[in-house]
């Protein structure tokens, strides 16, 4: 289970602005397949990708790669004694309330907001508990009988950019139409750039679990984990457009602005998509000092 120290954010989880996704009353995970949300009693929220690692034996609930050099440092030094995971997905802790989409909804109805749409009431602790989703199955061998995610392409910068093809400008009036809904289709949590190997180590462990990647832009750093909003059908389109179900963002998303369609579909020379392979030849190319800071 991939969690909160990449994907934790205080309040909600940060959505990019042009993000079409944004939630209309509470985290954008929630339209998703696969992602929940929870707020802790400290009034954080949380996204939680329940995917098994690529390295777990889900059979024996081991990992297959341990006290190998190819185990990120970080499972290396994990403290099971202090485990939060257990307790929490286990539903032993009132401490984190679990949020679906449906207690989502049932939460919504206990939000009060002003005239500028800015929440000025929110339900106690107790009534958050009340409306709670049952945790996640806990179970590794139930975990992975969903379906495997695939990833598309991965851009290493050594590639040669596509050719640009040229196009008229009403050649460009509807975007959408030949897209492959990347933005229906990933999520995308813009995060500081690494800048120590302890960082750098992170994403390592992020990039086992199926479906991440990490993507740069310049001095910018990405956390992509490819995903499908529940409202997109098998024609690539949104099942709840033009309806009171679709999100605000959704709604009033600019997409001649979109940057998903050049990054995910090809178009963008400065923008690098990597998955874990890639990413461990990345790394070998670095260099550090002695302690541990990228030079």
């Amino acid at each position: 289970m991939l969690d909160d120290p990449l994907l934790h954010a205080p309040a909600r989880p940060h959505v990019p602005d042009d993000h079409p996704h944004g939630p209309r009353r509470g985290p954008v995970s929630a339209q998703l397949r696969r992602h929940r949300a929870g707020p802790v009693v400290v009034g954080e929220w949380s996204v939680y990708y329940g995917r098994p690692c690529r390295f777990l034996d889900t059979a024996a609930g081991l990992c297959t790669i341990h006290a190998t050099e190819r185990q990120p440092q970080i499972c290396r030094t994990y403290n099971p004694y202090t485990c939060w995971y257990k307790r929490a997905f286990g539903g032993e802790s009132d401490e984190f309330v679990w949020v679906d989409r449906e207690a989502l909804d049932r939460i919504g109805e206990q939000v009060a907001f002003d005239e500028h749409r800015t929440i000025v009431e929110v339900p106690s602790w107790e009534d958050l508990l009340a409306s709670a989703a049952p945790p996640p199955v806990a179970s590794a061998a139930a975990v992975s009988r969903a379906v495997p995610l695939t990833l598309g392409p991965t851009r290493l910068r050594s590639d040669a950019p596509a050719e640009p093809q040229p196009h008229s400008y009403d050649d460009l009036r509807h975007p959408c139409d030949d897209c492959g809904a990347y933005c229906c289709t990933r999520l995308v949590f813009p995060k500081p750039r690494p800048a120590t190997n302890v960082e750098l180590d992170f994403w390592r462990l992020c990039l086992g679990f199926p479906g991440v990647e990490v993507g740069i832009g310049g001095d910018a750093w990405s956390l992509i984990v490819e995903t499908t909003c529940r409202h997109l059908d098998a024609g690539g389109r949104c099942s709840v457009y033009g309806s009171p179900e679709r999100p605000l963002r959704c709604s009033y998303y600019d997409e001649w602005k979109c940057a998903y369609k050049p990054r995910f579909g090809g178009g963008d020379t400065g923008f690098l998509r990597m998955g874990l392979d890639e990413f461990d030849a990345f790394l070998a190319d670095l260099t550090f000092d002695a302690a541990g800071r990228v030079l």
